[in-house]
Parts: C-alpha cells; structure tokens; sequence
C-alpha cells in the first residue's frame, strides 16, 4: 500500500509544481504561445523582426542605456535609452519617422525599459505602430552561434 501511494504522490507533486511554474510564468517552457502581459504592445520574436529591419521595413530600438548599446547591440538597432528620452526624442524623430514600425528591446521580457519608452514614444510622440522583442538582447545573445 506504502509503495503504491508513493507510485501516485510522485506524479502529482510534479504537476502540481509543473503547474505553479506555469502559473508564475504563463509564457514559460510549456507555453506554446507567449502571452503579452496588459501593457497593450504585441510581442515579436527575433526571428519575425530580423528581416524586416534588413529590409528597412521596421525600425528596431534599443532602450537601454547607452554604454550597454555601446557594448553590444542587435545590429540594426538604434539607440534610444529610454532614460534620456526627453532630452533625445527630437532629434531621433528627425531621423526616423513617426509612421515606420517600431520594434523596441531591452535586456529580457522581464526588463521594463522597452515598456516604458513604447508608452512615452505612443503617448509624447504619437507613434503608432509599436511592438516588444520578446526576449530582448538575451534572446539575440542566445540565437548567436
């Protein structure tokens, strides 16, 4: 009977913490789709953006601070470190118009920066068309050979 109830308690237990990871992370190992969290911006992956910023179809920007652009960027990228907006965004407008898709990255998913300066771009600069690379520098890190 003892070896029975350890045969069943087994297979519950890693699907109950199967489960809680889900739940902690809904676009985790088990997701076949990631969820955008409600800030409103679609999510795109590296391999979806890639091409259209070779093309010059999407423009893709980087939010992070400048010495981290400085060090390693996804090429392509521009730097718009979403601490210096106020200070920069009118000479990047000059530069890169309001109507082109923008794609903008941080460090991960998890990294807000990305968030914040699509709101401020949408809000203060009437950009329209903004999505989030999933993943960040951390999945263009992961994608390099």
């Amino acid at each position: 009977m003892k070896k029975f109830f350890l045969f069943l308690a087994f297979p519950l237990v890693a699907l109950g913490c199967g489960s809680l990871w889900q739940w902690q992370h809904p676009s985790g190992l088990w997701s076949r789709h990631k969820i955008s969290p409600s800030d409103g911006f679609p999510r795109v992956t590296l391999s979806e953006t890639t091409p259209r910023v070779s093309a010059g179809e999407w423009l893709l920007i980087d939010a992070r601070s400048e010495e981290e652009y400085n060090v390693a960027h996804i090429p392509g990228a521009v730097s718009l470190p979403s601490s210096c907006f106020p200070e920069m965004i009118t000479f990047f407008l000059e530069d890169h118009p309001r109507d082109k898709t923008a794609v903008i990255y941080c460090d991960t998913t998890e990294c807000d920066r990305s968030v914040e300066l699509a709101r401020r771009l949408q809000a203060e600069a009437g950009w329209t068309d903004l999505r989030i690379l999933d993943g960040g520098m951390l999945a263009w890190k992961r994608s390099r050979p």
